[in-house]
């Protein structure tokens, strides 16, 4: 599943993103100030512009979406020897920020996103490179959620597995966001 990842996310970035994403696994140290100068390369709603201040920029109706950018970005904080135990959190906040937007889209209510997925209503809106994209998500989001089967004292995730999930996923929820119905305007997240 982590190659899988990885082949969306050269697939998804440009040859800059790409670059800065292999600066990011090796920059053991700031990365968190490096992200968040990525993150706003790429633009749109992300950890750069989740939040003002404390406060989530976000409509309140819109928490469902967007709450686990903030989750994301506090995990990133983190000191960072500390980020690898929650690599898991931030692969599962990736996954339930798309699951909340496909639902959303789609007026499902209590559908899991991979089951989401196979609807032919989303299979008839989405095209089929996106579809897979989100399905390499769904694959990490439903280990993320359920596995634990790895070998003792070692993580299921490290940090440059989260990293990757987080950026590919913000490549993917840029296309989706179109689609999205959400409260909050658009414009409170630019020039931010």
């Amino acid at each position: 599943m982590k190659l899988r990842l990885f082949e969306a996310a050269d697939r998804l970035l440009t040859r800059e993103e790409q670059a800065q994403l292999r600066k990011l696994r090796i920059n053991s140290e700031a990365f968190y100030q490096d992200l968040l100068g990525f993150d706003r390369m790429i633009g749109g709603i992300g950890i750069y512009n989740i939040n003002k201040g404390e406060i989530g920029r976000y409509d309140v109706r819109d928490r469902e979406i967007l709450r686990p950018f903030q989750y994301i970005d506090a995990y990133f904080q983190m000191d960072h020897k500390h980020i690898v135990w929650v690599t898991r959190e931030i692969i599962h906040m990736c996954g339930l920020h798309l699951e909340s937007m496909i639902k959303n889209m789609f007026s499902f209510s209590r559908m899991p996103l991979g089951q989401a997925l196979t609807q032919w209503v989303v299979s008839n809106k989405l095209d089929k490179q996106l579809i897979n994209d989100l399905k390499v998500i769904v694959g990490l989001y439903n280990d993320a959620k359920h596995r634990v089967n790895q070998p003792k004292d070692t993580h299921l995730f490290d940090i440059s597995d989260s990293i990757t999930c987080y950026i590919t996923t913000r490549k993917i929820s840029i296309r989706l966001i179109p689609m999205v119905k959400l409260y909050t305007p658009l414009d409170v997240w630019e020039g931010c």
